[in-house]
């Protein structure tokens, strides 16, 4: 089956989107241009120990299995390398091959079916080519990409994820070891676990979908969720339930359904709110201007990129050229309070998100910033941990 047909939507329409982006572009033109770096091969045989089909015969008839099931023609080489914590990766191809690595715990404590899941997962990075739209070069600090790029470019990266896992069911042919892979992987728990344990880890994902919706419990709000390189364990194992119900894994569900369903256990982890069109996600877009321009002015007046990050976020028609910071300063107490009255609780950590993006535009956070940022949180009742952990580090597909 072409591997096109079962991946995520929104990672093929984000990818779309953001590779007609001028600054994007120009990244991945620049590059194109470079030579092939030589090196990852020689790095892996130096350092990791290559699983050939004489050190580890059944992983490489799980290979054989998946190279077929996901038409890879591409030379595949497996290693493993010693850490306690689960873990694998795809690295970017070189020399005509593709590398995937495990964790040498992982590698002990995962049955074939759950390798299966893993194993197709990660060679799903390969055949979807996320390689291709690499973040940790198009977030170097000396790229044009924008603020609101960078958001978009994570929310790109957490669908490829998806894509990914739907790569690793087709692999495995069963929901069951998905969920127990993703059991582990959340855990770290060696034991397989059994109907039970997996039906507690569903109902943690009903639980998530809870919070997600407003209720009181959102002092358990997020923590760089917007920066998270990854699904959520439970929202990954609710995306992997609906693609396990379509057509295409025998299931009556139709492949529209299934997206939809994803979009919204996924809703959290986007940035929405900045072109949705409703009261709510207006009312947040006020605030976010308000506070913003205010924020800008704490420390050393308005700096022309605090502008100009603010501008990439709600567009350059709701920002002017001069914002008065002493003026807008005036109209946030209401803000805040419309925002109290009509946002829903889970979705006000976005706000802070944005905020601290305006804070860093100008490459320094000042303590009175900081302050200021951490205020707005409270005042919002969303934890003072979402102004803290406002900024992440990009990580590599696996």
């Amino acid at each position: 089956m072409d591997p096109s047909s079962f991946q995520s939507e929104r990672d093929r329409q984000l990818r779309e989107t953001l590779t007609r982006q001028p600054a994007v572009q120009r990244v991945l033109d620049a590059l194109a241009r470079e030579p092939e770096q030589i090196g990852t091969r020689r790095h892996f045989l130096a350092r990791a120990l290559r699983l050939t089909p004489e050190i580890s015969p059944q992983l490489h008839r799980v290979l054989e299995h998946a190279t077929k099931v996901l038409e890879v023609d591409t030379e595949v080489e497996l290693y493993v390398y010693p850490a306690a914590e689960f873990n694998a990766a795809c690295a970017r191809p070189e020399g005509g091959r593709v590398f995937v690595l495990f964790s040498s715990s992982l590698l002990e404590a995962f049955a074939d079916d759950e390798l299966a899941f893993v194993l197709g997962h990660e060679l799903g990075h390969h055949v979807f080519d996320h390689h291709g739209l690499p973040l940790s070069y198009l977030l170097h600090e000396q790229s044009e990409i924008t603020e609101r790029t960078a958001l978009e470019l994570f929310t790109w990266q957490r669908y490829a994820e998806i894509s990914a896992d739907r790569a690793g069911l087709m692999v495995a042919g069963k929901l069951d070891a998905a969920a127990r892979s993703l059991f582990k992987l959340s855990s770290g728990l060696r034991t397989a676990p059994g109907p039970d344990q997996i039906a507690a880890f569903v109902q943690q994902a009903h639980e998530l979908a809870a919070e997600v919706q407003g209720t009181d419990a959102t002092q358990a709000a997020p923590h760089g969720d917007w920066m998270a390189s990854h699904p959520f364990s439970p929202i990954r194992l609710t995306a992997a339930q609906a693609f396990a119900s379509s057509t295409l894994m025998g299931g009556p569900a139709p492949l529209a359904q299934v997206e939809s369903q994803v979009a919204e256990a996924m809703r959290l982890m986007e940035p929405s709110y900045l072109e949705e069109d409703s009261d709510e996600a207006e009312t947040m877009r006020r605030y976010l201007f308000a506070a913003g321009v205010v924020l800008a002015g704490v420390h050393d007046g308005v700096d022309p990129r605090e502008v100009e990050t603010l501008r990439s976020l709600l567009g350059p028609a709701r920002v002017p050229d001069a914002p008065s910071a002493s003026l807008l300063e005036e109209h946030l107490p209401q803000r805040t309070r419309q925002v109290r009255e009509r946002v829903a609780l889970g979705r006000r950590a976005q706000l802070v998100r944005d905020l601290a993006l305006i804070a860093i535009a100008d490459e320094h956070v000042h303590p009175d910033e900081r302050h200021f940022l951490r205020q707005c949180a409270m005042d919002l009742d969303v934890p003072v941990s979402v102004a803290d952990a406002a900024l992440g580090e990009p990580q590599e597909l696996d």
